[in-house]
């Protein structure tokens, strides 16, 4: 029996094969998007029922874990080990400072800056400016006074020199 009805020469589906065909989109989108949910979600990590039988590994602190007896141990060290340290530290301080007050040092303040040398202020000897070199051009320095490229080869540094190029007589300057 067929299941295609010819109406007015066109092929239309029975009302069967229709139901048939919106039943399979509908299973097939329901399905699809169920495996989506499920691949999306994270899994649930393993947990034990003995916590002690997959213990972390060593070096990470659990504080869900009762500590052992040889963790226990280690912290007293430790901490005996940082109080004599500081004990330590604070005698030393102490003792400088009797020393301190011993040689008549009155001050008892206590300054971990050390105070700026007082210097008298750079005087030039010169009152000509000094050229800037030229990185990429050796031979060749800035003319202080325009910025602009002057070549210098074969003249010993410290020289004063006058720009050709510059129409001011008095802009001299220093080779660098």
């Amino acid at each position: 029996m067929s299941s295609l009805v010819v109406l007015d020469n066109a092929l239309s589906p029975t009302p069967i094969i229709l139901k048939a065909m919106f039943s399979l989109k509908l299973n097939l989108m329901l399905l699809l998007s169920s495996l989506l949910c499920v691949s999306c979600t994270l899994p649930e990590p393993y947990r034990a029922s003995n916590p002690q039988q997959f213990p972390p590994p060593v070096g990470v602190v659990a504080p869900n874990l009762p500590k052992t007896p040889e963790q226990i141990r280690e912290e007293a060290e430790l901490k005996e080990a940082r109080d004599k340290a500081n004990d330590e530290a604070k005698a030393r301080r102490e003792k400088l400072e009797e020393e301190r007050l011993a040689n008549g040092d009155g001050s008892t303040e206590t300054t971990d800056v050390i105070p700026p040398i007082l210097r008298d202020p750079v005087k030039r000897t010169s009152k000509y400016r000094t050229a800037r070199a030229i990185v990429t051009k050796p031979g060749y320095v800035f003319n202080p006074w325009t910025n602009k490229a002057v070549d210098v080869r074969g003249i010993p540094s410290g020289t004063l020199i006058r720009d050709p190029n510059d129409g001011d007589p008095d802009h001299k300057f220093r080779v660098p």
